[in-house]
């Protein structure tokens, strides 16, 4: 009886070494610091990883075990990465001063280390101050183990990660700043009287009535929306005018990966004339 449990114990440890030795390992290294960018004509000083603007995609395949070095080169903050919406442990969420985690201090070196338990597209971001908008985010991407699809439906021929951002030539403290001033120091679009006369002489009425109606009873104006106006709307880094392209086939099926790494926007997503199966 003896032998067969200590047969079936080392049974258990070879299962346990080969399912370890299995899944492999994707190591990155990332290093955070500050340089000058220009994004809509006017050059301004952003956060850069790997000296890209936005954070490079960093790629997995579902049971890999995921090794990313962090290098914090910013002079004066310290700075964190979160993993957003991945199953992690505690320690590797990367929100500072939770479960221990105390970021990461200038010219200081973190590494995080985690078992990717789940393919999808997810993204990654800083946690610390307004990092994320002054351009600290990038996608996170797990394949399906063997990057075999899971249906059928899921078979496509090409596979485009779509980043949508906002974008502002003002910092992120500055903006902090300004909102500390007045809470309405960016709502230059607030409408006035002369506004709501031009809305009465263009839908009518009865329309402008309505209008009104509806965000009384939300109490709440067009520009509480959003507390902040200004932004440069970016997809994968790139103004409109920089006009990102996807190249294909006709016929060919096409996955978009959208993420919103956006600080202050909702973004609605429509393609004219295209069906889209989510």
């Amino acid at each position: 009886m003896q032998k067969i449990f200590l047969r079936y114990i080392l049974w258990l440890c070879s299962l346990c070494v080969m399912q370890w030795s299995s899944a492999a390992m994707r190591e990155y290294h990332l290093n955070i610091a500050e340089q000058n960018i220009n994004i809509t004509g006017k050059t301004v000083k952003r956060i850069t990883v790997n000296g890209q603007f936005p954070a490079p995609t960093l790629e997995f395949e579902e049971g890999d075990d995921a090794v990313i070095h962090v290098h914090n080169q910013l002079k004066n903050q310290d700075t964190s990465l979160h993993w957003h919406g991945l199953l992690l442990p505690a320690l590797m969420d990367g929100v500072p001063d939770f479960n221990g985690f105390k970021g990461i201090a200038p010219q200081g070196i973190f590494t995080y280390r985690f078992k990717i338990r789940q393919n999808g597209t997810y993204w990654y971001h800083a946690h610390s101050k307004g990092q994320e908008q002054d351009g600290l985010y990038g996608a996170f991407i797990v394949y399906p183990k063997d990057k075999r699809p899971l249906r059928a439906i899921e078979q496509t021929q090409r596979d485009y990660v779509v980043m949508l951002s906002d974008f502002h030539t003002s910092d992120s403290q500055t903006i902090i700043n300004n909102l500390k001033k007045s809470a309405e120091f960016y709502q230059n679009q607030r409408e006035t009287l002369l506004d709501i006369l031009q809305q009465i002489k263009t839908d009518g009425l009865k329309h402008t009535w309505q209008n009104r109606k509806m965000w009384n009873q939300m109490r709440m104006l067009r520009t509480d929306l959003s507390d902040v106006t200004g932004y440069t709307f970016l997809v994968n880094g790139k103004t409109p005018t920089q006009n990102w392209t996807g190249l294909f086939q006709p016929n060919e099926k096409i996955r978009l990966r959208f993420i919103n790494a956006s600080a202050m926007s909702f973004f609605d997503v429509r393609i004219p004339h295209l069906k889209m199966t989510v």
